[in-house]
């Protein structure tokens, strides 16, 4: 599979063997090929059968996190003190509102709850966000996986020693139901949220909008004005062939201006410039949640002698370690890492990388260019930003011709 294709890369499939840090400008690991002038070999059965070991580790890790869930579950069910609270809505949203974007229930514990429980507790019901209420059901704070990684196990605090009153995020701000949707997402995206509580006019709580879902509205729409596009396209070049060279001028920029618009940005508009940060396989929980807080990532990628064998991500220390009892002191990431993670060329639109996240129920993307090097890492709320700021752009312009 090649970059030009628009398709993922997935490590170690392109090309066979591995390749030392030298010789790459990112100075991290990259993937080229044994043959000649950067051409890959053709796929042999080799390449095919390692393909499907790939693929079978992935199923493996899913298949051991089922069961960290389900013994989870199994575990919260034994205790008398019941299932922890949910927030409600059922009234019909209004349209327009922060409501019409559908947020979930939210999790709701107490500030006496210790780390360990927390992250036991968003294990079971597949949470990476729990809202914190005082005694009249008041939200008093929020506590999320990358609070557990930077705050706690980057601290090297133990997390059956410490309740979340002491880690949360106090006071957190909140939308009201009748906050627009666009202000909703706007907050979140110019703050750097992920998660935003929604309150009703009493303060009780309604939900809470978690961006990586109800990006797929705004994903959806752009696909669709997409779709519009390639059909006035494939029209607009049917007349083309039919006028040959005698065409007017209009419709050539016409087409041209319709041909970018399809295209959309592309990953490497959005990269920093920087490297994603690494670990080796043999780094300890404790020590990548410290790198994870100093370089202000919630996603390492993880390398064996050259190779990047692995992504690990602060959804990884709650859900495989910690809610599960392990020590991060002593568990190299190897054990707890989503192995042989997806690529994603450089020349991927935006839009694309957004469908394939959405649909591989991940959050973090490495990026490689034409050479091989890995040189970046997009996240799903840098693209989220990305996105709306193509639909605003398309609902602002719609009424206009191209240039």
């Amino acid at each position: 599979m090649s970059a030009a294709g628009g398709g993922t890369f997935r490590n170690r499939t392109v090309g066979r063997g591995h390749i030392p840090f030298d010789g790459s400008p990112s100075g991290i690991p990259r993937k080229v090929d044994q043959g000649h002038q950067g051409v890959p070999p053709a796929a042999t059965p080799s390449d095919i059968g390692s393909a499907s070991a790939l693929s079978t580790s992935r199923q493996k890790q899913s298949k051991r996190d089922e069961a960290i869930r389900k013994k989870m579950e199994a575990d919260l069910n034994k205790k008398r003190h019941g299932n922890p609270a949910r927030s409600r809505h059922s009234r019909k949203a209004p349209p327009g509102t922060v409501m019409a974007l559908k947020p979930s229930q939210a999790l709701q514990i107490k500030p006496n709850t210790t780390v360990a429980e927390a992250a036991q507790l968003m294990a079971a019901k597949r949470e990476d966000c729990v809202l914190v209420t005082d005694d009249d059901d008041r939200i008093a704070g929020i506590f999320t996986a990358k609070d557990l990684a930077f705050r706690v196990v980057g601290a090297g605090i133990r997390a059956r020693d410490v309740t979340i009153a002491e880690i949360m995020t106090k006071n957190p701000l909140c939308a009201r139901t009748d906050t627009s949707a666009t202000d909703a997402l706007d907050l979140m995206v110019r703050k750097g949220f992920r998660h935003l509580p929604v309150m009703d006019e009493n303060q009780d709580i309604s939900g809470i909008l978690d961006i990586t879902k109800c990006f797929y509205d705004a994903m959806e729409k752009l696909e669709r004005a997409y779709s519009s596009s390639r059909k006035l396209y494939d029209a607009l070049e049917g007349v083309q062939s039919e006028l040959g060279s005698n065409q007017p001028q209009q419709i050539i920029q016409y087409v041209e201006a319709l041909r970018q618009k399809m295209s959309g940005p592309t990953l490497e508009s959005v990269l920093n410039g920087l490297p994603p940060t690494t670990v080796s396989v043999r780094t300890s929980v404790r020590e990548a949640a410290t790198l994870m807080k100093e370089n202000h990532t919630t996603a390492l990628l993880v390398q064996d002698q050259g190779s990047i064998t692995g992504i690990f991500t602060s959804k990884d220390v709650v859900l495989r370690v910690i809610a599960p009892g392990l020590d991060p002191n002593t568990c190299s990431v190897i054990r707890v890492m989503t192995p042989h993670p997806d690529f994603a060329p450089t020349d991927m639109s935006i839009q694309a990388a957004l469908r394939k996240m959405h649909d591989g129920h991940y959050l973090n993307l490495p990026v490689m260019n034409e050479a091989g090097e890995i040189v970046g890492m997009v996240d799903v709320l840098k693209l989220t930003y990305a996105t709306l700021e193509q639909v605003n752009s398309m609902s602002t312009n719609e009424n206009e011709g191209p240039p």
